[in-house]
């Protein structure tokens, strides 16, 4: 299932940027969709940066929200490879306010839509911080956390710090580039945790002694 909804978001992005009119925050007049220059919130906007109409913006809407969704139900299966166990119910716990703070983010604009992310940003990082922790045993997708974690907060406070709210109207490449680095990084840990536990279940099922009358 998370597996579904990570390529779902995938499409939904994908349809959403394809029809993308143009305009991104380094120049307005840029022509259709920059993979690296665009937020995912600006496919999401009924109005492209440029001041065009954005057909696609639905879908936009659809693949954060999707996202969104992929991102509680990691919070809720990824526990079963965390150790010891006792932190399992606190993850999934600060995994659902997470993603209640994050489910605003889509239909959010200006301050509404900073206070939505740092609402949700906050018992998401601690979340995780406890999911890497119980992922030791795992170095891969430990280390593979940690990047998307660390790319998450830096993303986080680059965005803060240029927020239209304090007077920007431009920023700087970096600041959607390690968005969507950020964003890489996340769907790739929660493919590799997904994946994880899949196999966890098949071994455990083989492992299961088999039952003679």
């Amino acid at each position: 299932m998370l597996l579904a909804l990570l390529g779902a978001g995938a499409v939904a992005t994908a349809a959403a940027a394809a029809q993308y009119p143009g305009g991104t925050w380094m120049d307005r007049s840029t022509p259709g969709h920059s993979f690296w220059g665009n937020f995912l919130c600006d496919i999401a906007r009924d109005q492209a940066l440029d001041g065009r109409p954005h057909p696609g913006a639905p879908w936009g809407r659809a693949a954060e929200w999707v996202l969104v969704l992929a991102l509680g139900l990691f919070f809720w299966v990824a526990p079963a490879l965390v150790e010891p166990r006792r932190r399992r119910w606190t993850i999934r716990l600060l995994g659902a306010v997470a993603t209640l703070g994050l489910a605003l983010v889509p239909v959010t604009y200006g301050v509404p839509h900073a206070l939505a992310l740092i609402a949700g940003a906050g018992p998401g990082f601690a979340a995780t911080l406890l999911v890497l922790r119980g992922l030791r045993h795992r170095p891969v997708l430990s280390r593979l956390g940690a990047l998307a974690l660390g790319l998450s907060g830096l993303e986080l406070a680059l965005f803060l710090g240029f927020h239209e709210r304090f007077g920007a109207t431009t920023v700087p490449l970096a600041v959607p580039a390690v968005q969507r680095l950020a964003l890489l990084a996340a769907v790739a840990w929660m493919a590799g945790c997904a994946v994880a536990v899949l196999q966890a279940h098949r071994d455990a099922g083989r492992a299961e002694p088999i039952s003679t009358v």
